[in-house]
């Protein structure tokens, strides 16, 4: 489709470490089960725009709100268009509540960035009515809309030492792979397969420090993934031998979440 590009060494000049905030936010929890004190909005900038997929969701640490800016930064700086940034999370994190796809996004720590951008800029209209922009088809082979933006975007979004995962569709990870076939890309480990996510990347920072209640979660395999593991994704589920599906076990938020999501 195209080939693999070469990265600006501009762009690696504009990688910084995490800074101290005046007061450190509280993480209580898991991404898919938890709450946060202390969370930052993320509001419609310069060179990226905020979408509303739903209310109050513009929501996150202050580590992820800076981790934005600095993309953004980085994406401007490599000449890509504006950035168009989806769900953060809620005021005090907890679930989005029924009728919300995400199972995270609980704790201020993820953020979805579109792979439609915004340039020209979307209207308010657009912004509040947003629309999936899918780079790959149901059957995870790249669309036309696939373009070395899009590349080069996601090896950005990978830079910041803070982030832990980059999740993509199946056939994105795919054609990252077959476009860095045989040059340096352990970057690549970051960025992990996860069904639903066609039309965005998923990013997620890792537990920042002074934060001793947010539960880390694992790290992610050793390599860049390209090999069997990520095959594995396109191969049919294996039978379990189960007739009937097993319920999914209730969540509990943890105890302090109790007053955090009430404003306390």
């Amino acid at each position: 489709m195209f080939k693999a590009i070469p990265i600006c060494a501009a762009a690696l000049s504009l990688v910084w470490l995490s800074t101290s905030a005046a007061a450190t936010p509280e993480i209580f929890g898991t991404y898919n089960n938890g709450c946060i004190r202390g969370a930052v909005a993320l509001k419609s900038g310069e060179h990226y725009q905020v979408q509303k997929w739903g209310p109050e969701r513009n929501y996150g640490h202050p580590e992820l709100i800076d981790y934005i800016h600095r993309l953004v930064d980085m994406a401007k700086a490599e000449g890509l268009p504006d950035l168009l940034i989806g769900d953060l999370s809620k005021p005090y994190g907890g679930p989005f509540g029924k009728g919300s796809s995400h199972s995270s996004h609980n704790i201020g720590l993820d953020v979805d960035i579109s792979f439609d951008f915004a340039t020209p800029k979307k209207s308010d209209y657009e912004l509040s009515h947003p629309q999936d922009f899918y780079i790959v088809d149901r059957r995870n082979r790249p669309t036309e809309l696939f373009t070395e933006q899009h590349y080069k975007l996601i090896y950005l979004a990978t830079l910041d030492p803070r982030v832990e995962r980059i999740f993509v569709a199946p056939g994105i990870k795919r054609e990252l792979c077959a476009l860095t076939e045989g040059q340096e890309r352990s970057w690549l480990g970051k960025v992990r397969p996860w069904f639903a996510h066609r039309g965005h990347m998923h990013v997620r920072l890792g537990c920042p420090e002074g934060n001793p209640y947010c539960k880390v979660q694992k790290a992610p395999p050793p390599g860049d993934g390209c090999g069997a593991e990520l095959m594995s994704w396109f191969e049919p589920p294996k039978p379990t031998g189960k007739t009937k599906p097993s319920k999914p076990k209730k969540k509990v938020l943890p105890e302090q979440c109790k007053l955090v999501l009430q404003g306390r």
